[in-house]
């Protein structure tokens, strides 16, 4: 039994390995749409790829994160774009895909920003 709980354990440890990329780039545009709470990001830079991710040139700030943390991070995006300041996204290598329509891994989500 033991073996069996340890075993059904290790098979979920998929992410342990996980760790946090990070892309610096300025903010080139800042996308909302009406229809969802979920921001798109994109950087003068592309960063480093997500397996899971279907899309490579875009990140996300998530629907699922509070409404005051989205805000945060919508007006540290905004306020460097305006200026042309840099900022440091980061996401996770593996997994942390935000979906998109019938899309459930479209965009790497924004974990921290700075």
């Amino acid at each position: 039994m033991k073996k069996a709980l340890f075993l059904l354990l290790f098979s979920f440890s998929e992410y342990s390995d996980a760790a946090w990329l990070n892309t610096t780039g300025t903010v080139s545009d800042v996308i909302t749409y009406a229809s969802t709470e979920t921001v798109l990001v994109v950087l003068s830079s592309n960063g480093a790829p997500v397996e899971e991710c279907s899309n490579t040139t875009t990140f996300a700030i998530s629907k699922s994160i509070s409404e005051e943390a989205r805000a945060r991070m919508f007006s540290i995006l905004l306020a460097a774009k305006t200026t042309g300041s840099s900022v440091t996204l980061s996401y996770n290598d593996v997994g942390g895909c935000e979906p998109w329509d019938a899309n459930s891994s479209a965009y790497r989500k924004i974990t921290r920003l700075r």
